[in-house]
């Protein structure tokens, strides 16, 4: 046998290792606990939406997961160190939209739509505007008009950095009203919690299921819900649009590899994903930790992420968050 017909041979039998390894690997894992980056700190929407899901999942992928709070720069740390991870699916973790993208174009980071390779939506969160109890301000038209008549004086902080779903929104607001206020971002929903309950910032932007626990403790206010109808956690709270403002705007979280995780890895944890996400018990936790689910497969995930990333490329095109 030539050389030429044994190296031939060599390649041919490695190619068919490949192919056939991967099934197999998929059939065997997990084969040991799976890492679950959250790019925020504990006690926020993301953090409780993880370890809320994280028992079912584990149920029905029949190993245990690990959450590890990655926090920093409104979630960019996070997001780049699970676009860095090794693509063997021992590393999955969770993504937020607008804000992750939204990064990309204010800065550069260090991934695009492209570095992951999505599971699943599990939940879309409304945003909402609100106010410590004892505030002057009491309603979202009072919020308007302090904004129109003394522009740039009243700071609005936000979970986020720059870019955030929340300070998208609050440059709708502005742009759709004329009012002009100062956004303060605090990196973290506890930090801006925090400052709000102890006066230290008068208007806090971030989403419902963050607020909710604190306006029923009467801690609180929330002044609107940036949703097209009014929520059943939140059945007070006027929505934006019946007070003349058309917006809605929220964060969706979902999860997802790194890229070039064996498409047969992803569909296992995707299938796991979807059946947790309609265990009764689950729905139960969920509704009781005011964590609102929004269910979509990877392939519906896939094409959400793709229409919001467009979408944020013509709105900077257009009038860009960062001057």
């Amino acid at each position: 046998m030539s050389f030429s017909t044994m190296r031939n041979l060599m390649l041919l039998s490695l190619v068919m290792v490949g192919v056939m390894s991967t099934p197999v690997l998929a059939e065997e894992y997990p084969e040991r606990p799976i890492e679950v980056i959250v790019a925020f700190g504990p006690g926020g929407g993301t953090d409780v939406a993880a370890r809320t899901i994280e028992p079912f999942i584990e149920k029905y992928l029949d190993e245990d997961l690990v959450i590890m709070n990655k926090p920093g720069a409104g979630g960019e740390v996070g997001f780049s160190l699970l676009a860095a991870s090794n693509p063997d699916g021992y590393t999955m973790g969770f993504i937020n939209l607008p804000a992750m993208f939204a990064y990309s174009y204010a800065r550069e980071t260090q991934y695009s739509r492209e570095s992951f390779a999505p599971i699943a939506n599990l939940v879309y969160d409304p945003g909402i505007f609100a106010v410590r109890e004892g505030s002057q301000i009491t309603t979202l038209e009072e919020l308007i008009e302090y904004g129109k008549n003394n522009p740039g004086a009243l700071p609005i902080g936000t979970s986020g950095s720059v870019g955030s779903s929340e300070h998208l929104a609050i440059l709708q607001v502005e742009s759709k009203t004329g009012a002009k206020f100062n956004h303060v971002p605090f990196g973290s929903t506890s930090t801006l919690r925090t400052a709000l309950l102890g006066g230290h910032v008068p208007v806090a932007a971030f989403n419902l299921s963050e607020a909710v626990e604190y306006q029923n403790e009467g801690a609180i206010i929330i002044l609107g819900v940036m949703d097209s109808q009014r929520s059943d956690t939140a059945p007070n709270v006027p929505t934006f649009k019946e007070v003349g403002i058309d917006l809605i705007s929220g964060s969706s979280r979902g999860l997802a590899f790194p890229a070039d995780v064996p498409p047969e890895i992803v569909a296992k944890v995707s299938e796991a994903v979807a059946k947790a996400m309609v265990d009764p018990e689950y729905v139960a936790k969920a509704e009781q930790a005011g964590v609102p689910l929004s269910y979509m497969g990877p392939e519906e995930y896939g094409e959400f992420l793709k229409t919001t990333d467009e979408g944020l490329a013509e709105a900077w095109k257009n009038d860009p968050w960062v001057k």
